[in-house]
């Protein structure tokens, strides 16, 4: 595993909430939507299996250059960059692209695993449910690290992707 002390899990715990909330949403989207179409399974499978591989080189790569960026910046000796360089310090891109990476992975695979299950537009709803316990225990999970009240936390996250559904949900029956 690439991180190996709850330190580190810290390090990157941007990584972590931002991969697989981008992986689980943007995934539960395009399962849903072809289910409401009515694809086969096979096609609802490699679709999600292809969207998750195509998110987590993206997300990795524009983590990659994101953080190796900031570090840049924060290493110019200018007047007001003392504490950004001491926050980007700990960050190493080669590892926080990592893990951005795989959190897409693990969150873009919790909405597919309903097509595991089920039939196309039958997974659609198991697909929300199981989303949306996968982001309310996301939430949950990062208060071993950020001490905050867990059902607070767990809500919090689960309304912010719920939110992200929604809105997704709505421009598609713009378009549909």
């Amino acid at each position: 595993m690439v991180l190996k002390k709850e330190d580190d899990v810290g390090k990157n715990i941007r990584e972590i909430i931002f991969g697989v909330e981008d992986g689980a949403i943007g995934n539960l989207g395009l399962v849903v939507g072809m289910a409401q179409a009515l694809a086969p399974n096979p096609l609802i499978l490699l679709a999600g299996v292809a969207t998750m591989c195509a998110q987590a080189i993206s997300m990795s790569a524009g983590n990659y250059l994101s953080v190796k960026s900031e570090k840049e910046y924060f290493e110019v000796k200018k007047k007001g960059r003392e504490y950004g360089k001491a926050y980007s310090k700990h960050k190493k891109p080669i590892i926080s692209s990592i893990v951005m990476g795989l959190s897409v992975i693990i969150g873009a695979a919790i909405p597919l695993s309903a097509f595991l299950f089920f039939k196309s537009q039958a997974g659609i709803i198991p697909a929300v449910i199981v989303t949306l316990i996968g982001l309310f225990v996301l939430g949950v999970v990062k208060t071993k690290y950020t001490l905050r009240h867990w059902f607070r936390s767990g809500m919090e996250v689960l309304v912010v992707g719920c939110i992200a559904a929604f809105v997704g949900y709505l421009i598609g029956n713009l378009f549909g």
